[in-house]
């Protein structure tokens, strides 16, 4: 009779299989991916053979992910929470860390229009994408810091989405960066428009941002803060600056996570227990507390696109009748078109959920879309029943 103990029975983490198959990876692909993922969090990383036989090991429940790198390596390549990956198994993230992890989405609009879009679709290596139950298509473009894809609308408005993941000391660390960062984004994105289109094009005019908080360091009313915070970034700056004060900014941080900080023009759609949102005129912030029942990133990200896509068509509407011009728009993009395209973003779906009606509903009046989008619909309207009266 042997008198060898039995083996553990190990508990697969069923999770990160289904995470990495549903991207269509390998094991030896998300190994290069954590590779990629650490040379751009600044991480110090096992070897790529290495990190392989770990993710088997998590994956086949040999052992478990407690190791800070691998739970960050994990979160930012499957953009997901620690809860969400790994249940209660991850430690608890808590104010005295000394970072906090995150995803910055940018996002900058042009409008080029539909013509443009149409011959960028036959010359470009583009994909068909639906964002919003709306046809578009899209395509992956070099960027020297992040991720980018590009998409082209219909009714003639291109915009540019970057992704970064970023490791911050604080708000106010965050602030700084993304102070640097517009111009630098502006800038690339320009040239970019310049390069697809001709020297005499101009790029996008201004960047949003949308952040998608990881793994937090603070708890209780500092996270509500710091979310808040991550919506009203200027807040925590010198106005007129061109170089901010990182020890300044951290010094007005620190006095904001002490009183607490609230601005009527930061709206919120967080679920109690589920997730943080908050939503303002420049920025969205994002956290989920419970994994799956919160939003997926990329619904947040898909709207914001069609944000960005329909305020820069009404831009370039009400930019001619600034400059004393009756607006023109191309066939199948009158006030009718937009009357259609403004219901499909305010009314909820059948199937829709609470949050994300929410969400929807907070963006919008936060963005002031809703407005500018009535406001462009009777501009359209207007001009033509005045045409239509000049032919008769």
């Amino acid at each position: 009779m042997s008198t060898t103990a039995p083996k553990p029975i190990s508990a697969r983490n069923g999770v990160l299989i289904q995470q990495r198959q549903a991207k269509g990876w390998g094991r030896g692909r998300l190994a290069a991916e954590f590779e990629r993922l650490g040379r751009d969090l600044g991480l110090s990383i096992p070897s790529r053979s290495a990190m392989e036989k770990a993710i088997y090991r998590h994956e086949t429940g040999e052992s478990h992910v407690t190791d800070t790198i691998y739970v960050r390596l994990y979160c930012a390549a499957f953009e997901c929470s620690p809860h969400e990956l790994f249940g209660g198994l991850a430690e608890s993230p808590d104010s005295d860390a000394p970072e906090f992890h995150l995803t910055s989405n940018k996002f900058s609009p042009v409008y080029v229009g539909p013509e443009v879009v149409a011959r960028l679709a036959a010359t470009l290596p583009v994909e068909p994408a639906i964002v919003e139950q709306v046809e578009c298509w899209s395509t992956r473009v070099d960027h020297p810091r992040g991720e980018c894809t590009l998409y082209g609308f219909p009714w003639g408005c291109l915009v540019y989405h970057i992704k970064e993941p970023l490791s911050k000391d604080s708000v106010a660390d965050v602030a700084v960066w993304r102070h640097g960062s517009y111009p630098r984004e502006l800038e690339w994105t320009d040239q970019h428009v310049k390069s697809l289109l001709g020297g005499s094009r101009s790029g996008p005019e201004y960047v949003f941002s949308a952040f998608w908080v990881h793994m937090p360091k603070w708890k209780g009313e500092q996270l509500v803060t710091a979310m808040r915070l991550l919506c009203a970034q200027k807040t925590l700056l010198d106005h007129g600056d061109e170089e901010p004060s990182r020890p300044h900014a951290e010094l007005v941080e620190q006095a904001f996570m002490r009183d607490g900080f609230s601005d009527p023009r930061i709206l919120e759609f967080g679920v109690s227990g589920i997730s943080f949102g908050y939503a303002s005129w420049s920025s969205v912030a994002y956290h989920p507390l419970e994994g799956r029942r919160g939003l997926p990133q990329q619904t947040i990200v898909d709207f914001e696109i069609i944000v960005q896509s329909l305020w820069c068509f009404c831009h370039h509407v009400r930019s001619q009748i600034e400059a004393g011009r009756d607006p023109e728009v191309s066939d199948g993009y009158d006030w009718r078109w937009l009357r259609g395209m403004t219901s499909r973003l305010t009314n909820a779906r059948p199937r829709e959920s609470a949050q994300h009606v929410a969400m929807r509903i907070t963006i919008l009046q936060s963005s002031e879309l809703q407005n500018h989008l009535n406001a462009t619909l009777e501009i359209l309207k207007d001009s033509s029943e005045r045409q239509q009266r000049d032919l008769c």
